[in-house]
């Protein structure tokens, strides 16, 4: 019983990260077979279902379960219960379901956190795209060559920061420093040596601030 629970409370773990090829309605019946699975550890019944999603009677729920089936996400036994997910739909988004050790072994816990679509960085926004890295030179921040660096153009760029910017009609990204009369653009790698443009006129090379980064496993 305890290894049927636990495979209920994963389907309905995967339901929640959102499926594709359903109506709305078909939608908010699986959703509900779902939830109702998780916290029950078995499924609705048919009049239950009918009446937590207003339809105005079993047979409403009886065609949308058909069509359910027929679709691969459920299979039904004929019995008042009798309802099993056959596997989970295809997720729309990525979810963060919780933290791994970088570093000592610590338990692993499942905790929903939401999707990359609720991480900001990373939501399609004005003025913010992506710049492919090349080179090593700012490694020691932990920027590697091959990644994505994700850029935001209008947002101001404060001492210390890292933004791309334009240098002899190339973009390079560094560690901005404002000093006297002069922007130092410092790398992360003691190989390279910081490269020093004007300030009055640094503003007009800045391209945009660095505000998140994305990497292919190897």
């Amino acid at each position: 019983m305890n290894g049927e629970r636990q495979l209920f409370d994963l389907r309905a773990f995967a339901c929640k990260i959102g499926f594709m090829g359903l109506t709305t309605a078909q939608e908010s019946v699986f959703t509900f077979i779902c939830n109702y699975l998780e916290e029950s550890g078995y499924p609705p019944s048919y009049s239950e279902m009918a009446g937590a999603l207003n339809f105005s009677s079993d047979g409403t729920i009886r065609s949308h379960l058909a069509i359910l089936e027929r679709k691969g996400y459920i299979k039904r036994n004929g019995s008042a219960r009798g309802i099993t997910i056959l596997r989970p739909p295809t997720p729309k988004h990525i979810p963060i379901i919780g933290s791994i050790a970088a570093g000592p072994l610590t338990p692993s816990i499942e905790d929903f956190q939401g999707t990359l679509d609720d991480v900001n960085e990373l939501k399609a926004a004005p003025n913010r795209f992506a710049l492919m890295v090349s080179g090593d030179s700012m490694i020691n921040a932990g920027i590697m060559d091959g990644d994505i660096a994700i850029i935001q153009r209008d947002s101001p760029i404060h001492n210390g920061q890292i933004a791309a910017v334009m240098v002899d009609n190339d973009a390079t990204l560094k560690r901005i420093y404002f000093e006297q009369d002069q922007i130092r653009l410092q790398p992360e790698n003691e190989l390279y040596n910081p490269m020093y443009i004007h300030r009055q006129d640094g503003e007009s090379r800045f391209i945009g601030r660095y505000i998140a980064l994305v990497r292919q496993a190897a």
